[in-house]
This record gives C-alpha cells, structure tokens and sequence, in this order.
C-alpha cells in the first residue's frame, strides 16, 4: 500500500513539474530570439546585417523590459545564438 502512494507521488510530482515547465515556455519570445539567432547567423558572412540585428535585440529588450524572467530567458538564448 506505501508503495502505490509512495509511485503516485512520485508521478504525481512529475506531472506538476513538467506542466510548471511547459507553462513557463513563451512561443513568441522563442519566434523573436529564432530571428535574431538567423540574423546573427547571417550577420557573419554580410556586415549590412549587424545593424538590424542590433535593432531586433533592442526591441526585444524593449519589449520584455518589466518582465526580469523573460530577459533571463533572453540572455540565456542570446548565448545559444553563438
């Protein structure tokens, strides 16, 4: 019998946490960083493209200034870009 609830504890933890995870996700902030990585991907061989890669942060940064989570999430994803 304590194992069965010990299990679903266990399963019920892994279900609140991976909903908690996917909750926390923003597809349109992971659309904005895409273009940006594309944009700085495509700034390394064309020096025209830096300028509107800049231009693409500020207004992400802009966009999520109130939002400290979102820009952690931001600077996390500004690293993969790399």
């Amino acid at each position: 019998m304590k194992r069965g609830i010990k299990a679903f504890g266990y399963l019920l933890f892994t279900v609140l946490f991976s909903t908690l995870l996917n909750s926390c996700e923003d597809p349109e902030l992971d659309a904005l960083m895409s273009d940006y990585c594309d944009c700085i991907s495509a700034s390394r061989y064309d020096d025209s493209k830096h300028i509107e890669c800049i231009e693409k942060m500020d207004s992400i940064k802009t966009k999520y200034k109130e939002q400290p989570r979102k820009i952690l999430k931001v600077i996390e994803k500004t690293d993969e870009c790399y």
